[in-house]
This record gives structure tokens, sequence and C-alpha cells, in this order.
């Protein structure tokens, strides 16, 4: 009784808002499956990586053409190219593994 007259007066003085529940909108959609999730975070991995991979192969052609025949600026470039290469490769690799995955385990 105490704990219920006590919640009154904060109420009425205004000093507390009662609060009411909310619902929560899953922001996946309904019927979110574990495939669908993993296929979300993927595609977004994709287009992030993709467009960050050909930023990286223009800074490394950049590098190489500011390096004024430095070996060792060319050199970097060329690393720079090469991992931007790589990382396009494996982005692309994971999407087939991911989907070979799927087919083999047969998920939808």
């Amino acid at each position: 009784m105490l704990n219920s007259l006590f919640k009154q007066i904060l109420l009425r003085s205004g000093l507390v808002k009662e609060a009411f529940a909310q619902t929560l909108i899953n922001p996946l959609g309904t019927g979110a499956t574990f495939t669908s999730v993993v296929d979300s975070v993927i595609n977004f991995l994709i287009t992030i990586g993709i467009p960050i991979a050909a930023v990286m192969v223009l800074v490394g052609g950049f590098q190489m053409m500011v390096s004024a025949g430095n070996p060792e600026k060319i050199s970097s470039g060329k690393k720079t190219i090469v991992y931007a290469a790589i990382g396009i490769a494996v982005i692309l690799a994971g999407k087939s593994i991911i989907v070979l995955i799927k087919n083999v385990l047969g998920a939808s």
C-alpha cells in the first residue's frame, strides 16, 4: 500500500511520468532466420568492401604515379594494389563459399 501511495504521489506531482509498454519492431523483418541474417551481413560487407578495395587500387596507382622513380614508393604502390586485389578476391570467395555451404546443406 505504501508503494502504491508513493507511486501516486510521484505521478500526480509530475516528477515522474508513467511508462507505457512499447512494442519493438524487428529490423530484420518478420520471420528472420539465421540464414537470412547471415545473407544480410554478407551483402552489407560486400556493399562496403568492394568500393573500399576499388579506392585502395586507385590509392596504389596514385602512389606509383607520384613516386618520382623512387623504388620504395613504387613497391609500396604495387603492394597496395596487390592487397586490394586480394581483398576483392576474399570478399567474392566468401560469398561463394556461403552459397556453396547453403546448397550442400539444403538451406533456402
